[in-house]
Parts: C-alpha cells; structure tokens; sequence
C-alpha cells in the first residue's frame, strides 16, 4: 500500500518475498587479450535452484543446498532440517544454532539483523517472488529466534496472508493480504504486531495510519525487490498495474485518481518507520513483459536503477527525494529484453547491464555505454566480486566469471539446478 499524502511526494507497495529477491558460458569478445588469474577458490557463490539456496565454490563443488532463506548480509543461511530450524555459515557449512518448531515448515524471511525468521507450510514459494497463495480463509505463520533464545510464536490470522519483511526493531512483520481470502485477485501490504498479534494497516509519512477505505490494493506483478544498504528500505518494482489507484486518490477529501494510468511503479516500504511510498515511473515502464525489467541499488542507497530493455531505456531514481532524475534510452539495436539483469560495482562507479545476450558496462553517472560482449545465452542473475574486478553471470546449470575490464571469460563451472545466480562472496 503506497500511501499518497497531500502536499508530499508520492508514495506507495507490493508481492515479493526478501527472501526470495533473482553458465555454461563462453564469452566471443572482440579483443583477443590474455585473461587476468583467475580467483582463489575461496569464492562462494550463491544461487537458487528448486531445492532452494545452493552454496558452491567457484568450482562446482556443492557445499549446501537446502537453505530457503539468506541474512541480509548472507553471513547466514536457515534451513528446516526435520522440526527444527538450522542456521549454518555457507562459508563452512558448520552449524551454528538450531531451535525447535511446532511442525515441519518452511523459512520464508530472514530479519533485516538475521534474528527472527518467519515461516509457513507453504514450500512452493521459497524461490519464486511472483508467487500467490491458494485461497484460504486463515493463515498460519511462525516466527522463530534461530538462536534458540526464545520459543517460536505461531500466529493464527483470519485471511490470506504471506510475510514479506520484518521491520529494522524486529516489532512487526510485514505481511502480503490476498482479496478476496478464498479467491485472490488482489492484494494489499499490512503488518502484524508481534507482541500482540494484532494485523493493522501501514502508516502514512507523517506517522498516522491510513484511514480505513484508503488502503491500497494491487494486482500487479512484483518483478524484483532489493533491499537498502542500511536495511532499513525495502524496494520492490510493480509491473502492469492497469486501473491501479494509490492511496493519495483514496484519502478523505482528495479528488481522486488525475486519469493518468500508472503502469509500474517502484514501491518504496521502510522497515524502520512503517510507511510505504509509491514512486511512480514514466511510460513505457510497466508496458512490456516481466523479464524486460530490472531493479538495483547503488552501493550508498542513494539511487535506484530500473531498466526497460525492449525500449532500451534506464530510469534512475534519487531516494531521498523518490522522484526519477533522468531516463536514458540506450543505443543498441540489438537489445531486445530478454535476461534483463542489472547490478552496480562496489564502488558505485559503474552499472553492469545484461540483456538480448549481451553484458553492458555503463557509467553509473551519465549512463553512457563503454564495454559491451555478447553472450551465447540469456543470463540468470548477476554478481560482481567484491573488488569490482569480475562479473559473474549465471546460466542454465552454470556459472561464468568475466572480466570486467575485457569482457573475457575467466572461467566456468558448474552449478545444477541454476534458477537465479544470488550473490558472491569472499571465504
């Protein structure tokens, strides 16, 4: 639910879970150049497949496979092992904690500090963000301490509803409300108070909660969702909203909606204050398939990066003020939207694009592109190496490390069951 209050910017919200966020490969390069060594094998990757998060080396050796849900940081992964719920480092696969639980369930969302974690019956949803429920008329979460520290807190919700993210203080879990409970068609943010269980609506900027009758409900798809640096935003990209209406269009006095449709906006949830802003963009956004579009965060949280590769345009967005400062139309006529993914370099310099089998580097600033490789194959999913020096880019049952410098391939290796390349680490 995207609040839209008078006199203030736009505001606004979303389907897609944190904990679920998205090669064999051989790079034809112009250049015939020497390809820089090659990483130690200390490199951990992660990416999802149908069992869940898999943990491999940079050469295919699987360390873990049955994880649903990462921390934040992806210092963590939780897994339910039998009745209880199991954290483990990736890096070592030692575990690390373990707590009980009422049943066999599965982890659906790690905290923004990794110390609660929600869960549900519900196993089909761990890797997919455009995930829906069957229709029910009562939900049941868990909500579990991975230390062991406490018991874990099973909450019975009248309706339909699936978590999304836990506010910053670990006092509330935001929740997805299916409408109608037994036929979902639609859908709305809200969030249970943990300390009593109570489900309310989400606030309005100025820290009043929503008037009932104005909260927003959406039909949209939710393409991809990242969190902020500091964790206290979660942004999530809506596509295909049709005859969608934001908050602002449904408080006491306002006029309504201009008769401007939006088709995609970028919803903007913090996890600190509990409002939710909808930050509309420009057509085309929102005109065009799914897998066209992209979404990511600079290294500082200060911009947000959407892309629309079958116009072959890039938005970027301010987050301070949450308004678009500029869109740029990218000269290629070879994109064409398929395998569109996008990250930035650790030092926020640069903007790695994939689209139509082909890596862009693009300046971050002016957006203008200044290396582009083609690929045999659509990407799934990016990674850059923590010194900005390699791209990684996931493919169907494998992995390719890339030069960023070059655009060679350095190396590749196996990863089966690839669905999503998530991220990668130093040991």
């Amino acid at each position: 639910m995207c609040p839209r209050e008078p006199d203030r910017l736009n505001r606004c919200s979303k389907p897609m879970r944190l904990g679920a966020l998205v090669l064999t490969v051989s790079l034809v390069t112009a250049a015939c150049t020497e390809p820089s060594a090659p990483s130690p094998a200390s490199d951990v990757v992660f990416f999802d497949s149908d069992h869940g998060i898999t943990v491999a080396d940079n050469h295919g050796e699987v360390k873990s496979g049955d994880a649903t849900v990462a921390s934040p940081d992806w210092s963590r992964l939780y897994a339910v092992r039998g009745d209880k719920l199991i954290t483990f480092d990736p890096k070592t696969n030692q575990e690390l904690a373990g707590t009980g639980l009422p049943r066999r369930l599965t982890a659906r969302v790690a905290s923004p500090a990794g110390t609660l974690v929600a869960l549900t019956a519900d196993s089909s949803a761990h890797h997919d963000p455009t995930h829906r429920p069957a229709g029910r008329e009562r939900s049941t979460i868990v909500v579990a301490d991975p230390s062991g520290a406490r018991p874990a807190r099973e909450f019975d919700l009248p309706g339909n509803f699936e978590p999304e993210a836990f506010s910053a203080d670990d006092a509330y879990l935001f929740v997805l409300e299916y409408l109608p409970a037994n036929a979902p068609e639609r859908y709305r943010v809200r969030r249970v108070e943990l300390a009593t269980g109570q489900v309310q609506p989400l606030l309005l900027r100025d820290k009043q909660l929503i008037p009932p009758g104005a909260e927003e409900e959406m039909r949209g798809e939710g393409r991809q969702a990242v969190l902020s640096p500091d964790r206290t935003r979660l942004y999530t990209l809506y596509l295909h909203q049709g005859d969608h209406q934001h908050t602002r269009d449904l408080l006491p006095g306002r006029r309504g909606a201009d008769g401007q449709a939006v088709h995609a906006f970028v919803h903007v949830l913090s996890l600190s204050e509990g409002w939710a802003y909808c930050l509309d963009l420009p057509d085309p956004f929102g005109l065009h398939p799914a897998g066209a579009h992209a979404l990511t965060i600079s290294p500082d949280g200060k911009r947000l990066y959407i892309g629309e590769m079958t116009t072959k345009q890039i938005a970027i967005a301010d987050t301070e003020s949450l308004t678009v400062t500029k869109v740029a139309k990218i000269p290629d006529d070879l994109l064409s939207g398929d395998g569109t993914a996008m990250l930035t370099s650790p030092d926020g310099s640069t903007l790695y694009l994939t689209s139509s089998n082909v890596l862009r580097r693009l300046d971050s600033a002016t957006l203008r592109v200044d290396g582009a490789w083609p690929l045999p194959a659509a990407v799934r999913g990016l990674a850059v190496s923590p010194d900005g020096r390699q791209v990684l880019l996931g493919q169907t049952n494998s992995i390719a490390r890339v030069d960023t410098s070059t655009g060679q391939v350095l190396d590749t290796f196996a990863a089966p069951g690839l669905l999503t390349l998530r991220n990668s680490t130093k040991r």
